[in-house]
């Protein structure tokens, strides 16, 4: 039996050893550890408070195609509450009001009547006239408001003269009226926007404005008004806006709800994995920025793997599965307990070693005759 123990313990630690270098080189490649699912609950019912039932209703949609969330009656109660108060018929009409008299709202129905009022020209009309009183009487004009609706009347001129031909100009610029009316037009589209009317102006064309406009308008047809918002807020320049119509051709309606759940940082990481499928990159997104960083260092097989076997882990207990128990020692393992392993085995192997070599080198100086 003490034979049998001392044969056993270098194998148990070395084991133990081999375990640990195998935790700690699947932790070098991401830690599982910081990986915490978002509850879109509390948030939720912060945007309820605050009467913004359509940020709301945008954020927890976002999450309710997820299981985890879609089974949870908090979240099928708080769906039900917004669902009942955009429903309303006192609630919509506000929001159309809001659309018409002040060209912006919160709600589709509300921006579709404000957009609505551009392009059939009275929204131009409308701006052309607050600008102006506001430069009789010496207060603040907005520059881009002006440009723009310069350009709308420019628009509507030439969409009759080619018989519609020009309408998806005029969307545009309605969409980016719009947008600068609600705070969602980034400082350097500001910019180019003044410049690029007054070369259309002189012009009498819109040809040097669809560098800007195309884009807008194909991420308007592909993602919706609100998403369109809340996507060109995020670009930083004209390649960038590109670089957010190719994202969103890839995730849809989804485009919005994803940036907003990893942040506009990881469009990078987003953007070096072509080959990644689009629902498991929204699975990752769940986890927040980190996942999609786990997403790209651990590859799509290893983290569906991971994240899906911790979710069980997280619910059952070990049942023998191998990846179920790595994935469970690699969760709730310290790393310092691991280093601890590492070096404790080493050091008990270093010492069996030199035990041995001075066995040997005694041994062999006997056999020598040579005295010690």
């Amino acid at each position: 039996m003490r034979y049998l123990f001392k044969l056993l313990t270098p194998l148990l630690i070395l084991l133990l050893v081999t375990l640990s270098l195998l935790l700690l080189n699947e932790r070098k490649e991401f830690d599982i550890r910081g990986l915490v699912r978002i509850d879109p609950i509390p948030h939720t019912k912060e945007l309820i408070a605050e009467q913004k039932y359509s940020d709301a209703n945008e954020y927890l949609s976002y999450f309710m195609q997820f299981e985890y969330i879609k089974s949870n009656p908090k979240a099928q109660e708080l769906q039900k509450i917004i669902k009942d108060k955009r429903d309303s018929y006192e609630y919509q009409k506000d929001k159309v009001i809001d659309g018409i008299l002040h060209g912006k709202s919160d709600e589709n129905i509300g921006k579709i009547s404000a957009i609505a009022s551009d392009f059939l020209v009275i929204g131009d009309i409308r701006d052309l006239f607050i600008q102006g009183n506001n430069y009789i009487n010496n207060k603040k004009v907005d520059k881009v408001i002006l440009a723009l609706s310069s350009l709308g009347l420019l628009a509507t001129a030439s969409t009759i003269y080619s018989m519609g031909a020009t309408a998806p100009a005029k969307d545009g610029i309605s969409i980016l009226k719009y947008a600068k009316r609600v705070n969602k037009i980034p400082n350097w589209l500001s910019k180019s926007i003044v410049k690029e009317a007054k070369v259309s102006k002189e012009t009498k064309s819109l040809k040097n404005m669809e560098k800007i406009l195309e884009p807008i308008y194909s991420l308007y047809k592909k993602v919706g008004l609100k998403d369109t918002l809340n996507l060109l807020k995020e670009s930083k320049n004209i390649q960038e806006l590109r670089g957010i119509v190719k994202f969103s051709k890839r995730f849809g309606k989804n485009s919005s709800g994803l940036i907003k759940s990893v942040g506009t940082k990881s469009i990078k990481y987003i953007d070096k994995m072509p080959n990644v499928k689009p629902k498991t990159v929204l699975y990752a997104s769940t986890y927040g920025d980190k996942g999609v960083v786990a997403l790209k260092r651990l590859g799509e097989a290893k983290f569906i793997k991971r994240v899906k076997v911790l979710s069980r882990v997280s619910k059952t207990t070990y049942k023998g599965n191998f990846d179920t128990l790595f994935t469970k020692l690699l969760k709730i393992i310290p790393t310092s307990i691991l280093y601890s392993t590492i070096f404790g085995g080493l050091f008990y192997f270093i010492y069996k070693l030199s035990f041995l070599a001075r066995k040997t080198f005694r041994f062999n100086f006997k056999r020598a005759n040579i005295p010690l």
